[in-house]
């Protein structure tokens, strides 16, 4: 979009404003090129080009777990919003199916992305004393076959799709994660994700709910 594009959109006053937010700040240290080179977001093998954009998708789930929006319907509607789509880098708000076909292929990649997000984050200062860890939801069309029926004790209901364990650091900047078939993950889970966590830096305060008040992540953290 062309400057000249840009000062006469209606939104533009909303869009400088948002520059100021967390999740931009964010987007400004962070390169999410690398994306282009993990084989699952090719082009598919029939020549047909994915309608995927992952360095903007990418921008897109952060903005969204930031500001706990998820599901592949809710995170679609966020990113069908002018300033959102064009804050995140998009020449145009991107599909539901270009959505769901992004998760979908983000969960056998999202180890090695969280890694090299990790690392440009700690390199550029921007972790600080404090980790927290939370699950939450990920919501899928009934088309993905690897997905299954998972109940929300938080919403009282049942939905379809993952869970995902999340460890995060100064604003929800996530450093360490794992999905899981549900929404409760396992104790061996949250050790896990907490052992990835602390290997890129020791924080003074860990924080989480009671589901992870055990013995044994807190003697392990001690």
């Amino acid at each position: 979009m062309s400057p000249a594009t840009l000062q006469e959109n209606p939104t533009v006053e909303t869009f400088f404003n948002v520059v100021e937010t967390e999740t931009l700040a964010l987007f400004e240290h962070l390169s999410f090129e690398f994306l282009e080179q993990f084989d699952v977001f090719a082009p598919a093998q029939t020549g047909r080009t994915r309608e995927h954009e992952p360095p903007e998708l990418m921008r897109g789930f952060l903005h969204c777990y930031y500001k706990d929006i998820y599901g592949i319907r809710p995170i679609a509607r966020e990113l069908n919003n002018t300033v959102v789509w064009l804050s995140c880098g998009f020449d145009r708000p991107p599909s539901r199916d270009a959505v769901d076909r992004f998760l979908t292929d983000l969960e056998h990649v999202v180890d090695k992305i969280f890694d090299h997000l990790v690392e440009q984050a700690a390199l550029r200062g921007l972790l600080d004393s404090t980790y927290s860890i939370d699950s939450t939801d990920v919501r899928t069309m009934p088309a993905d076959q690897d997905a299954s029926k998972c109940y929300d004790p938080t919403a009282e209901e049942y939905y379809y799709g993952y869970g995902c364990t999340i460890v995060s650091t100064g604003s929800k900047i996530p450093i360490a994660a794992e999905f899981t078939e549900s929404k409760q993950a396992p104790e061996e889970t949250a050790m896990r994700v907490t052992r990835d966590a602390l290997a890129v830096e020791t924080p003074i305060w860990m924080l989480g709910d009671s589901a992870y008040d055990t013995l044994d992540w807190h003697d392990y953290l001690l």
